[in-house]
């Protein structure tokens, strides 16, 4: 196949999963949904789930083999801008001592339950679906991994269409949910580690540089952002030069957590986390990356974990109970540390319901979770298609459970309406930086 033909059969891959996108994601928004969560399902039906499996013969010549690995390097990079974007949506000035407590608290509760969870998973149905053999300890953790995963962007998107992601209760699921999603990559690099026989010294060198990562991050490049992005933008926001380097910058992050082996969206993610938070730069640097994140690049995600999901074997007899038991669990080992955790924590039932049905969202990490799965051999095409399943049916529920949660009367004083930013730039802000469409 000449370059002109690869460039023809890519575009029109592109043409179709930007159109089926923007019809469901539009679809979604008139049932309440957030438009990313329509075009995550969009995703599954440009597969074998349904597109494939009533027009094989046209999903073939759009989706050839040689067009999946410019899909797959497309997605790859637009992952990163992306986690960026929700980086900089990060507020670090509510993460206060009770913040950092409870967040801690929270995020060891809904990692400790889910892995319990993926260890009686691993014991009463390994034979049915570790079909790659890898070792018990390996598939447990994998399970547990897959549990314990927040949708930290869908979250993001969520909290920021409800107006509360500058509020104490929105910083404190955000942080949460970024550690918890942290200590999941790297029990994920232990895995993939033990599973491939790059052997134990591959995990250390990964934490040990995310470590390194982080500091150099906020005490070096942070300072050098400021003084030279920043300091010098003029009252027309950033010039060419300066949003190069930003972009370089992102690149070199996500080039550097991916040779580590955590996965190079955390390597944008960081970055976004480190920027400086002027309103200003912000708003310039969201304002360039966004359109093309959101209309394009995520939507080819999408497309790309649905390409390999076919739902329609799970209703087989073999796979149906486990499948209904898999997604019981997986809910359960969420919701009920979740809310338990608040409620001991002091927290009313309204936010603590509320908590738990934002964060039981797997969302797009899930997808990447599986992603990851398959790239390195863990798991078969019918897992894959259980942990797609996940992602999507605890995100389209965590909408409808939350608006349930705001109609619980609530006696105290909500994190949700006392403490809220005042600032006029953090409203700018909150209006002008999304991160999802």
């Amino acid at each position: 196949m000449s370059n002109l033909e690869l460039f023809v059969k890519v575009a029109i891959a592109l043409a179709v999963i930007m159109a089926m996108a923007q019809i469901v994601g539009s679809l979604a928004r008139l049932i309440a949904q957030p438009r990313v969560v329509g075009e995550m399902i969009a995703g599954v039906l440009l597969g074998p789930t349904l597109f494939g499996r009533l027009f094989p013969e046209v999903s073939g010549h759009i989706f050839e083999p040689e067009v999946m690995p410019v899909l797959f390097v497309i997605c790859n990079i637009g992952l990163s801008a992306y986690m960026f974007l929700v980086g900089t949506e990060i507020n670090l000035s509510l993460f206060n001592k009770k913040v950092l407590r409870d967040a801690g608290a929270l995020s060891m509760g809904a990692i400790i339950v889910p892995f319990g969870a993926g260890f009686l998973t691993a014991s009463l149905y390994g034979e049915l679906l570790n079909t790659k053999s890898i070792p018990y300890m390996s598939f447990a953790v994998f399970m547990g991994t897959a549990f314990a995963i927040t949708a930290f962007p869908m979250l993001a998107r969520i909290l920021q269409e409800r107006g509360i992601i500058d509020t104490k209760l929105g910083g404190l699921a955000m942080l949460s949910a970024s550690l918890q999603d942290v200590v999941s990559w790297i029990l994920l690099g232990l895995v993939t580690a033990m599973a491939v026989g790059s052997g134990i010294g591959s995990v250390g060198i990964m934490a040990v540089g995310a470590l390194g990562l982080v500091l150099v991050l906020f005490y070096i490049v942070k300072p050098l952002i400021h003084r030279w992005v920043v300091a010098r933008s003029d009252a027309s926001g950033l010039g060419p030069g300066q949003f190069s380097l930003v972009l370089l910058l992102l690149i070199v992050c996500a080039i550097f957590t991916d040779h580590i082996g955590l996965y190079s969206v955390f390597g944008g993610f960081m970055l976004g986390m480190a920027m400086p938070r002027d309103m200003a730069f912000l708003n310039a640097v969201s304002i360039r990356l966004k359109d093309i994140t959101l209309v394009l690049f995520l939507p080819v995600f999408f497309a790309f974990s649905g390409l390999n999901t076919d739902l329609g074997t799970l209703a087989s007899a073999s796979l149906f109970g486990p499948t209904v038991v898999i997604l019981l669990l997986a809910f359960g080992s969420k919701i009920i540390p979740l809310f338990s955790t608040m409620r001991m924590s002091g927290y009313s039932v309204r936010d603590a319901s509320s908590i738990a049905a934002l964060m039981n969202s797997r969302g797009l990490m899930e997808l990447i979770i599986a992603n990851i799965g398959m790239f390195y051999g863990l798991i078969d095409a019918s897992l894959y298609s259980i942990l797609v399943l996940i992602a999507v049916t605890t995100t389209l529920s965590a909408m409808p459970f939350y608006v349930w949660s705001q109609k619980i009367p609530d006696k105290g004083q909500s994190l949700f309406r006392t403490i809220r930013p005042k600032s006029s730039t953090v409203k700018m802000h909150q209006d002008k930086v999304e991160t999802s469409s």
